[in-house]
């Protein structure tokens, strides 16, 4: 016997209602503009932050355009990068703007959070790198012992 979680509160009156509204709501955007311009009309933006890993390392890019470059940080956690950019409220115009980001990166295996390095660009975009973790040779010493194997294995 399968479990079905149903919501008996709702009946079908309910569930067109709500389509209605959600469609209503979705009408208002202009399906000619460009998706970031509808995002502009809910109060929102896209999300500009990627990442890259290949054979070049881990690169990670950040849109911290409306912060200056004292207001920025960049930490390691462990084997996470932490990118905090926070402004206290300040006026513009008649309004107080105060804006914080927080993100976070997860380095991937094998790379070193104390490799990590950061610029900012002059528009604005904050890259983190890390390089590829290096694959160093090395000899190993071999040191010789008293009794031969076969010996202490019979």
């Amino acid at each position: 016997m399968a479990v079905v979680p149903s919501n008996t509160n709702l009946n079908d009156w309910d569930y067109w209602d709500y389509r209605r509204r959600l469609w209503r709501d979705l009408d208002l955007v202009d399906w000619d503009l460009p998706y970031w311009k509808r995002l502009a009309r809910f109060n929102s933006s896209p999300d500009l932050s990627r990442v890259i890993v290949g054979k070049d390392g881990f690169e990670a890019n950040v849109d911290v355009h409306p912060f200056k470059p004292y207001e920025i940080q960049v930490k390691t956690v462990g084997d996470t990068v932490i990118v905090e950019a926070k402004h206290e409220k300040r006026r513009d115009g008649d309004n107080f703007v105060g804006r914080h980001i927080v993100k976070r990166f997860i380095l991937p295996r094998g790379f070193y959070p104390n490799d990590v390095r950061s610029e900012l660009s002059s528009d604005g975009i904050l890259t983190i790198k890390c390089p590829t973790p290096a694959q160093h040779e090395r000899s190993v010493y071999v040191r010789q012992v008293g009794l031969p194997y076969l010996s202490i294995k019979n």
